[in-house]
């Protein structure tokens, strides 16, 4: 029996890897993507990195879920966040920024 399930899993694996054809995503993103949340973050050094991801990520309408509270950024694309950390990092769009950035 446990032959029979390896070689049915075996060929299930292979059906979806020929099936996929989902686009593979540029690596030079990273730099772009790194480069961009560097310039940003330098506006307000003492913003810890994940208040800053959050605070990046709050505003965009991709995260938001029917009757969640919270955020999803599990499945927004780099491109979308790429185009958010431009928005900001050109002050087109709004980063609450820490108290020790307002001198509080």
């Amino acid at each position: 029996m446990d032959d029979q399930i390896r070689r049915m899993v075996k060929e299930l694996v292979g059906e979806v890897e020929d099936d996929w054809s989902g686009p593979e995503r540029d690596p030079a993103r990273i730099d772009a993507i790194l480069s961009k949340l560097r310039e940003i973050w330098m506006q307000d050094p003492d913003m810890r990195f994940g208040q800053l991801v959050y605070n990046l990520y709050w505003q965009m309408p991709e995260t938001r879920k029917v009757g969640m509270a919270g955020i999803d950024i599990f499945y927004v694309e780099d491109d979308a966040f790429e185009r958010r950390l431009t928005e900001v990092a050109n002050g087109e769009g709004n980063l609450p920024i820490s108290n020790s950035a307002r001198g509080l």
